[in-house]
């Protein structure tokens, strides 16, 4: 699974659906999750950019789960780049949101997601929620 920039900011600011988001994350540090879970670098820099001093301790929490090992970065080449600008153009998709087609695609997974732009995609797309419910089946 690749996880979409926007999961990490519901928890990082406490947000509505931070409590079954932040569970996910827990699923993922207590070793729950036996696939392997993904976050491109395009959505951490985001993350770091979009959460202040406040969300420290998250952002080292989160840090700390791809030092172990249990998410993976997937880093854009500049060949990537300019893969999503088509994408983008093609799906109608702003160019976070290619960047997020583009890896989960090459990866040949699925994206975590509340992002409804997805929906009109052939990717394979999951909130939090279906995820958890099959982790508890």
């Amino acid at each position: 699974m690749l996880i979409d920039t926007n999961i990490f900011i519901e928890i990082g600011r406490k947000q509505k659906r931070s409590r079954i988001c932040t569970s996910l994350l827990n699923a993922i540090k207590t070793d729950m999750v036996s696939e392997d879970v993904y976050v491109t670098q395009f959505s951490m820099n985001a993350i770091e950019a979009m959460l202040s001093e406040a969300h420290r301790d998250f952002i080292y929490d989160l840090l700390l789960l791809i030092y172990q090992g249990k998410i993976k970065i997937v880093k854009n080449k500049p060949e990537d780049d300019l893969s999503a600008l088509a994408i983008s153009e093609d799906l109608s998709l702003d160019f976070d949101d290619a960047c997020q087609f583009l890896a989960t695609a090459q990866l040949g997974t699925y994206l975590v997601t509340y992002d409804k732009d997805f929906i009109k995609t052939s990717l394979r797309i999951k909130i939090p929620e279906e995820v958890m419910e099959e982790l508890s089946s």
